[in-house]
């Protein structure tokens, strides 16, 4: 176990006191597979006049990086990109800290500055993470483009909960045009028992918890995943109890899941969050769907796929909307949430892992082996990958941060203790 840690470590770390080093650790992918994922060292890369120099501080990991590994060339963002000669550095939920700035960008960009990106890049037709080096890297350079979608970090909230900003922005905007309605009673949230679907679960007993939604009495979760749904059972149960929520944990594939819907909503569910990236499940569950009811649209489903009833949507008056990411607006309103202490988006927080092990991370992702989320630290390099609960084991903290720990909660109070300890600095 790593001894106690120094306070004097992440001061110097918050002020830059450490020098530039000239080469930086990246993950860079250059064909389709995790056999062409590799962990490369690199000369820190060079810096024009109007580019900045950035350090890595945080990078959440998600299922999309797991797409463009397993797609490689033949992902849509990958269009006419040569991958072999360029290579792919994944990552976009990217927490940075300017260490350098070009003579031309010196007047917007000051050493120590914090920022968060927006990764979809839609006016250059790129991305961060995928035409666009992103975060899997110690050290890297964004250009005039990309700087075009920072949002500075104007409190002094944690890394990750930075990094977690980019999910939780994803999932209020699709929200957006049809939210859970105060007269709701039942929501279901299908496929909930991965990262995606546990902040679904979290917004809306939190909501509830707020008093914004007074009818909701029911919180249905359905998985095929009995571990995943004993997960939530474990982690939810009591939150919910103490909003005013019960909360119910399924596997369709258990038992009558058709005589169960039935007892559980005879008029059918108000809100369904479908998580799950198969069109027919998604439909199935739509014919539980309550007249006036909203279907939310978050999984990854595929252009082309699902057949569209519109007769039914018009005479059972559904409302169906979708997303896909989140904008500008969505990441900075969910920022400021953050910074003001009315959203923790920490709470999503699973794993965290650093930079020689974040292939095993993105494999652990792609596996479902980690039900929350997995925050990479690129400055940690010999961090391996741990559950949260399971931190203490390999590094001491105080008492009242490892009894939170021990209890799967994680914090920024947490993360400078980490850092503190391990920062070769």
């Amino acid at each position: 176990m790593t001894g106690a840690h120094s306070t004097l470590k992440i001061q110097r770390y918050k002020g830059l006191q450490q020098a530039i080093p000239e080469s930086t650790l990246v993950w860079q992918l250059t064909g389709k597979g995790f056999e062409n994922f590799r962990l490369e060292e690199i000369p820190v890369p060079r810096m024009g006049p109007r580019d900045i120099l950035f350090r890595s501080d945080s990078n959440g990991i998600c299922f999309s990086d797991v797409k463009v590994v397993l797609a490689g060339p033949e992902h849509p963002r990958l269009k006419g990109y040569d991958m072999e000669r360029d290579k792919v550095v994944p990552g976009h939920e990217i927490s940075i800290t300017v260490v350098k700035a070009g003579e031309e960008a010196k007047d917007r960009f000051r050493p120590g500055s914090r920022f968060i990106v927006q990764a979809d890049m839609i006016e250059h037709d790129t991305a961060v993470g995928y035409g666009i080096w992103g975060g899997m890297i110690q050290y890297g350079v964004f250009d005039e483009r990309v700087q075009e979608y920072l949002i500075p970090v104007e409190a002094d909230i944690g890394y990750s909960q930075a990094s977690l900003v980019e999910p939780w922005a994803c999932i209020e905007a699709s929200y957006d045009r049809a939210d859970i309605y105060p007269t709701d009673r039942i929501v279901w949230v299908v496929g909930g028992g991965g990262p995606m679907g546990q902040m679904h679960i979290l917004r809306t007993i939190s909501r509830k918890r707020r008093g914004h939604l007074g009818a909701l009495r029911s919180l249905l979760v359905t998985d095929v995943s009995d571990e995943r749904l004993a997960a939530v059972r474990r982690r939810f149960e009591t939150p919910a109890r103490e909003a005013g929520l019960e909360l119910l944990c399924i596997n369709p594939l258990a038992g009558d899941f058709d005589a169960e819907m039935k007892k559980l909503a005879p008029s059918g569910v108000d809100y369904i969050v479908a998580c799950a990236q198969l069109a027919d499940v998604v439909n199935d569950a739509r014919r539980h769907l309550a007249r006036y009811g909203v279907l939310n649209l978050f999984a990854g489903l595929k252009r082309g796929t699902g057949p569209l009833h519109l007769g039914d949507i018009h005479y059972d008056q559904h409302t169906i909307t979708g997303n896909s990411g989140s904008r500008l607006q969505d990441m900075e309103k969910v920022l400021r949430l953050a910074e003001s202490g009315e959203l923790d988006t920490d709470a999503s927080a699973g794993a965290v892992v650093g930079m020689r092990a974040c292939a095993e991370g993105v494999k652990a992702v792609a596996e479902g082996r980690i039900t929350n989320k997995t925050i990479l630290y690129p400055q940690l390099p010999d961090l391996p990958l741990t559950r949260i609960e399971d931190l203490p084991d390999i590094v001491r903290f105080s008492a009242a941060v490892e009894r939170d720990l021990r209890s799967g909660v994680w914090s920024q109070k947490a993360e400078t203790e980490l850092l503190d300890a391990l920062l070769e600095i």
